[in-house]
């Protein structure tokens, strides 16, 4: 399989990762935005057009609610080492019964950052994908066979970005937008794209239609923003087992301040702005996350200096 073929399944398998986990820590979501572009077959001509979502995101099972024709998503990644992954995704549901997917992922070396970022598919640091005409196109479940699933997957073209750059203008917990231009290549059928005027915005607003397990705990952190220390409480309406623990943005665990039984009722831990060697860390956004049976609930944090 050509390496362009492995980043597009990587695009997908990393897209997945919002219903499965996988190995990376979901550091935020987004639910809703727009994604955008125009498109025109290089050198000669030929296919040509422009791709256009917006509105909430699919549910789980790819559809979206009744009415509803595109929507967009995705969310950051806590991934190697420093990194953060952000990725965003834009479907359409075709008149013909056949979906367009497009998926687009930036790696911030030591946390999100605007600025401009180069494609780089050999490094696996930013592109983009175009999945177009899908037919009967599913979720893969976690242990399946990815490759096994991306090979069997009927579409009309599955393009991958060679070459472009992102203009990344925001990125967080809150949303995710900025501008891309690139050419997108289909070794197949030999056909290359220019992108132009690539524009996406994401937003972590939570999508109604799909259905949310509530979590028996609320958690609320005051002062915040803090500095040296802020109190993070918490309401149990049932007794079980708990972790609570502080993440950074990048998705890494800095402190555990729980993990055990909880009786029903209210709880409450001090962080003090260190991890659990006793380091003090730096001023930024950081979220603190309480895990039970079933359920998770979670509330930035913001560090000053």
């Amino acid at each position: 399989m050509p390496k362009f073929r492995h980043v597009l399944l990587f695009l997908m398998m990393a897209v997945m990762a919002f219903s499965t986990a996988g190995a990376q820590v979901i550091v935020g979501e987004y639910g809703e935005g727009s994604l955008s572009f125009d498109y025109e077959q290089w050198p000669f001509g030929g296919l040509e057009g422009s791709f256009l979502a917006d509105g909430p995101r699919w549910n789980e099972d790819l559809t979206f609610p009744e009415g509803q024709t595109s929507g967009c998503g995705g969310g950051i990644l806590g991934a190697v080492g420093d990194s953060t992954r952000t990725i965003a995704v834009g479907a359409i549901d075709n008149p013909d019964g056949t979906q367009d997917v497009v998926l687009l992922f930036v790696t911030f070396p030591e946390g999100p950052a605007v600025g401009s970022y180069a494609v780089d598919i050999e490094n696996m640091t930013a592109g983009f994908g175009w999945i177009d005409d899908a037919l009967n196109l599913t979720i893969p479940e976690q242990g399946d066979d990815f490759q096994l699933w991306f090979d069997s997957l009927e579409a009309e073209h599955k393009f991958i970005s060679t070459s472009g750059s992102f203009n990344i203008t925001a990125v967080g917990l809150d949303g995710f937008s900025g501008t891309f231009v690139g050419m997108l290549g289909e070794p197949e059928d030999f056909i290359i794209l220019d992108v132009t005027n690539g524009e996406f915005e994401m937003t972590s607003v939570a999508v109604a239609s799909v259905p949310v397990v509530l979590a028996p705990a609320q958690l609320v952190a005051a002062p915040n923003p803090f500095n040296p220390q802020t109190t993070i409480k918490m309401s149990l309406d049932r007794a079980g087992s708990v972790v609570v623990n502080v993440f950074d943005l990048a998705g890494h665990r800095v402190a555990q301040l729980h993990n055990g039984l909880l009786d029903q009722g209210e709880h409450q831990w001090v962080w003090n702005g260190m991890n659990n060697a006793g380091v003090p860390q730096s001023g930024g956004v950081y979220f603190c996350r309480a895990d039970g049976q079933g359920w998770s609930t979670s509330t930035k944090l913001v560090l000053v200096p």
